[in-house]
């Protein structure tokens, strides 16, 4: 199951499974001579200073859409916004396999005060070319997202007459050249593996220009993008997670990392991971977050590790610490899992430890917090009913200590475990209510009786407190889905 984030309509709401995208802090970009003072949250598409929160869902068919519900000062609230390809004013047409909003990110890419949200369909076929792909841009405004959209094709030339490059598998955003405008970064099936589009963009289709990260590799099979603030500098690190197909080290799944700035297109350092057999990375859902758990002013990276093979699905994550020059060359990765020391629980076959993780500083004590998502915890006789585990940030790094887990017995938090709940298959942590804190939501597969053919679930959002994140106060919403195992949350530009 995968998804993320969710999005509740006043009618009903989009996804079950959900996946929750990772948080963006404020976007405080220099504006370049003449334009307007870009979007203070890369997620706030009407510009009143309240972030918004983005849906994907759908089963791959011509069901596939983008569901939006504007924030206030209370958190997501009651307006809904819901697009797909035969929208008004959308491109394209809905149709099966096209994969419109398989990933999405959200960035002001005109700088004109307003967010923007970007969807992909890496299936999109355009004209005789099968799979061309492509980027569909829905722009902010003061009455929100508009209806029209504009594409942004690939720029890549098909390999073959009648095959593309299935252009947008990924997409994440942020300024990565240092420039002081906003940039796409997607991944393409070709020798290019990732392509960077750079800003600034036009309503029209315009952009500044393209480059291909490709160069430092072979043949770079990517599968997933993570970007955020690793350097501390002013531009937009970023991980590109994949192979390189010719290198000898082919047989490793490997986080690539790309440091802005003049020189990003090249590859400035390689952290590999043991083949899992099980393919952790990919479009199961967010296992990757960027935060700095240690406040030294690096950002860190977290994977998750929940579909090991070997490990027969007990999973654990896997934190690499930065440093001014990107993943730290001195300092070794750390692994948490259900026995390290003061994390809750126990290590059991198929819990999937870190089948979702996000970070955020839950406490407001300048320090990033990991939440930890285990679908396929049992609680009891309950199976698969799921928990979510927040670790601590702290002055050396995250450990266990004052580790908490929560599911659907904590206090305040509404429901109660079922089998197959799936309680944390996605995670988010963002500050909704602006007040220092990130709040926590949580997708699950929780079942809700509403009398009519269609599967519900349950959408959870938990405060966060100065004394970490509790379910006191803690919201819910109804989610209607046609698939569970397809819902994803579109993610903003960490920075």
């Amino acid at each position: 199951m995968s998804a993320r984030l969710l999005a509740r309509t006043p009618r009903s709401l989009l996804a079950a499974g959900v996946v929750l995208a990772a948080v963006a802090a404020p976007l405080t970009l220099a504006p370049s001579a003449g334009a307007a003072t870009p979007a203070t949250y890369a997620d706030d598409f009407n510009g009143d200073g309240y972030r918004d929160l983005v849906m994907l869902g759908g089963d791959h068919t011509r069901t596939n859409r983008v569901t939006v519900v504007y924030g206030t000062s209370t958190g997501p609230g009651t307006r809904v916004q819901t697009f797909n390809q035969d929208s008004a004013g959308i491109p394209g047409a809905a149709e099966t396999d096209d994969g419109w909003g398989d990933a999405a990110t959200t960035a002001d890419l005109d700088r004109d005060g307003y967010a923007d949200l970007v969807v992909s369909s890496p299936g999109e076929d355009v004209g005789e070319i099968r799979d061309r792909g492509g980027l569909t841009v829905i722009w902010g405004s003061a009455t929100g997202l508009a209806s029209s959209g504009t594409v942004l094709s690939s720029p890549v030339q098909p390999a073959s007459p009648g095959q593309g490059d299935s252009f947008g598998g990924d997409v994440a955003s942020g300024d990565f050249d240092g420039d002081g405008d906003t940039d796409l970064a997607a991944i393409s099936n070709s020798t290019e593996g990732v392509v960077l589009l750079q800003g600034p963009f036009t309503r029209a289709g315009g952009k500044q220009g393209w480059a291909s990260l490709g160069g430092s590799y072979g043949y770079l099979s990517a599968s997933q993008l993570a970007a955020g603030r690793v350097t501390n500098d002013a531009a937009t690190d970023l991980y590109v997670f994949g192979r390189d197909l010719t290198a000898a080290d082919a047989s490793y799944e490997s986080a690539f990392f790309h440091r802005g700035g003049a020189g990003f297109t090249s590859k400035a350092g390689q952290l590999n991971y043991a083949d899992d057999l099980g393919g952790t990375f990919g479009p199961a859902g967010p296992q990757t977050a960027i935060g700095d758990f240690d406040k030294d002013g690096y950002g860190d990276l977290a994977v998750g590790r929940w579909s090991e093979t070997p490990d027969k699905g007990r999973g654990y994550v896997v934190v690499k610490y930065g440093s001014s020059t990107g993943p730290s060359t001195s300092r070794g990765a750390v692994t948490f899992h259900q026995d390290t020391a003061g994390v809750p629980g126990a290590r059991e076959t198929e819990d999937y430890f870190g089948s979702s993780v996000a970070a955020g500083d839950v406490n407001g004590d300048g320090y990033a917090d990991l939440a930890i998502g285990a679908s396929g915890e049992d609680l009891g006789s309950v199976r698969n009913a799921g928990t979510v585990t927040v670790l601590l940030g702290r002055a050396g790094g995250l450990s266990g200590t004052g580790a908490k887990a929560y599911d659907q017995n904590t206090g305040g938090v509404a429901g109660a475990p079922e089998t197959e709940d799936r309680f944390g298959g996605d995670l988010k942590f963002t500050d909704y209510t602006r007040d220092g804190r990130a709040d926590l939501v949580v997708g699950t597969n929780d079942q809700v009786s509403t009398g009519i053919p269609a599967r519900w679930g349950l959408i959870h959002l938990l405060n966060g407190s100065s004394a970490g994140t509790t379910g006191t106060g803690s919201r819910s919403w109804s989610v209607i889905s046609l698939k569970l195992s397809a819902n994803r949350l579109a993610a903003p530009f960490a920075h």
